[in-house]
């Protein structure tokens, strides 16, 4: 790595930082971005996918996490036939299609909960799918090592993108719990 390029780096993930702490400091009554963030299982990347707009009402960052895993979870799903079309290794067709079930499953879920659930103000229903979103995404990638095993050096090729559902999972999950728990239940 060039000087150039690990300053940029260290100057990049300081405003990062600099950043998370910023928004978790703020008032938490008026900063639900920040409990759902910090209730997330990777308070950066829930961060980073919502953006730094603290002054979203609790059901507005609920919908927002489930429209980001549906849009994940889809093209992930894309992803994946892709995949299987290009592979010639019928074990790895195999992890594709067991994949590919676990993320329209996703997608199925995701957009109930998106159409029905949250609408119908079913909250209860709406955390079921982000827990079960969570678990489809580590299914994939658990899959994939007991099918595989350490011949690829432990990392599927739909490894970034389980770890990306399984967060938009827990941040659902998170959503959920503030929108719950906050004073008004308003739209």
């Amino acid at each position: 790595m060039t000087t150039s390029s690990s300053s940029s780096f260290f100057g990049s993930t300081l405003l990062i930082l600099w950043l998370i702490v910023a928004t978790l400091m703020a008032p938490s009554t008026s900063n639900y971005l920040s409990q759902v963030c910090i209730k997330s299982k990777n308070p950066r990347f829930c961060l980073q996918v919502f953006g730094l707009n603290p002054h979203r009402m609790p059901y507005e960052l609920t919908q927002e996490a489930i429209n980001l895993a549906l849009t994940n979870a889809s093209e992930t799903s894309k992803k994946i036939l892709t995949f299987i079309d290009q592979t010639k290794n019928d074990e790895l067709k195999v992890i594709y299609y067991l994949c590919l079930n676990y993320y329209q499953s996703s997608v199925d879920v995701l957009r109930y909960a998106e159409e029905h659930y949250l609408k119908e103000r079913q909250y209860s229903n709406v955390n079921a799918v982000g827990k079960l979103v969570e678990k489809d995404a580590s299914y994939c990638e658990n899959k994939y090592q007991i099918i595989i095993g350490p011949t690829y050096n432990n990392a599927s090729a739909l490894t970034k993108e389980n770890e990306n559902l399984g967060n938009f999972g827990s941040i659902i999950v998170s959503a959920v719990d503030v929108l719950v728990n906050s004073p008004s239940l308003k739209k």
